[in-house]
């Protein structure tokens, strides 16, 4: 898959499961996602990333859970980052907060565990339980290039 097509592959993976952008139910979401993961890209590299915790980098301050896949890619001879986003927002509860931030990030490097070992592992946290108790505020799927 070239990384133009991304983003439309990724809305068709959340399609499948019934996922609408703006509407992600977060193990749900992150099911679909693992499966665009499985999705070989025309990118230098190509990086997961699984975070969440309280923040607030756009607008108010809220528990937000995000799966990010980053490519690097190069453009006119000059490397660049692209990352694209699912995100799940919630409005912050003591019990959210005591989650504090974790972010974990996978690249397939030597010496790393397979893609489906790490889709299983992040699918087995904790924190799932946490957050499948509360009610998302608003999600968004989204590209963007941090840098």
């Amino acid at each position: 898959m070239r990384v133009e097509d991304a983003q439309p592959q990724l809305l068709a993976c959340l399609l499948e499961e019934g996922q609408e952008p703006r509407r992600l139910e977060p193990r749900v979401a992150w099911r679909a996602f693992g499966r665009f993961m499985r999705h070989a890209v025309q990118a230098e590299e190509d990086a997961l990333l699984y975070e969440y915790g309280t923040f607030s980098f756009r607008g108010p301050r809220r528990f937000t859970l995000s799966f990010c896949r980053q490519f690097d890619v190069e453009e006119g001879g000059e490397p660049a980052l692209i990352q694209l986003r699912c995100e799940i927002e919630y409005e912050p509860t003591p019990a959210l907060e005591a989650l504090g931030a974790h972010n974990q990030w996978w690249s397939g490097a030597e010496g790393e565990p397979s893609l489906a070992a790490i889709l299983d592992e992040i699918e087995r946290r904790s924190e799932w339980e946490v957050i499948g108790g509360h009610r998302p505020v608003c999600s968004s799927v989204y590209q963007e290039r941090p840098c």
